[in-house]
């Protein structure tokens, strides 16, 4: 995994991981450029906020979409714990506290700089032909109209390469 090394309102990053007929596709993005701020939602409307965010996030067909290669979702993870306490069983606490100690040693210096919440979402595919997957086409700019840039970052079998993508 890449990891921008600043936190830049506007800016998203996009990593793409294509291994046999399998497909990961990771999104790293500050909380701003999705649901227009960055610390933990404490009213009704920040917290209806978010949740519509998340919505939009799982709506994978209005994010991805596919030249060919009969890629079908497995999985979306989305992680919005910077923003939002959700009601977690003994082991999402684990992984979550797990999560927070990587989150806050990657981010020590990050009580100087003020709140910078980050929302990550994985997405999982299957692609029954992928062989014939020529290109991926990205719905982000119009269902997050904050987000500016995503920097893309792909790894294959036989290539790997980074383009930075606008509107």
């Amino acid at each position: 995994q890449a990891n921008l090394s600043a936190h830049v309102h506007g800016v998203s990053e996009l990593n793409i991981v294509i291994g046999g007929n399998k497909l990961e596709m990771q999104l790293r993005s500050p909380a701003m450029n999705i649901v227009g701020f960055e610390h933990k939602a404490s009213t009704e409307q920040q917290i209806r906020k978010v949740k519509q965010s998340e919505v939009k996030l799982n709506d994978h067909k209005a994010l991805f979409s596919f030249s060919s290669g009969g890629c079908r979702l497995t999985q979306a993870k989305i992680d919005l714990s910077d923003l939002i306490e959700h009601k977690t069983t003994e082991k999402d606490a684990h992984d979550h506290h797990k999560s927070n100690l990587d989150h806050n040693h990657e981010h020590e210096d990050e009580d100087e700089h003020g709140d910078h919440s980050e929302i990550v979402a994985h997405y999982y595919y299957d692609c029954e032909y992928m062989d014939e997957l020529s290109s991926i086409s990205l719905g982000f700019f119009d269902v997050f109209p904050a987000m500016q840039q995503i920097n893309g970052i792909w790894i294959t079998t036989s290539e790997q390469g980074a383009a930075s993508l606008t509107r």
